[in-house]
């Protein structure tokens, strides 16, 4: 990533694991983001990791494309 997005779903369930590994918050953890927007992340601590992790949130498309099959030509497939 070059810059900060407004709503990074990675770095919201990121800091909730972290928080939720020191003990400092308990599942669901609620996150606002620089956009404002509240993101809620679920998951199931268990010794040694997380289990059940999910995020929960508004979604939207911000972009739309069309992969052709030409672009795989170089591939030996």
């Amino acid at each position: 990533v070059e810059d900060e997005t407004l709503a990074c779903g990675t770095g919201a369930v990121a800091s909730a694991l972290v928080a939720g590994s020191q003990g400092w918050l308990k599942p669901p953890v609620t996150v606002r983001v620089s956009s404002g927007e509240t993101l809620k992340v679920h998951f199931s601590a268990e010794s040694g990791g997380f289990r059940e992790v999910l995020l929960e949130g508004a979604a939207c498309y911000v972009y739309q494309a069309a992969l052709h099959r030409e672009a795989f030509q170089w591939l030996a497939y």
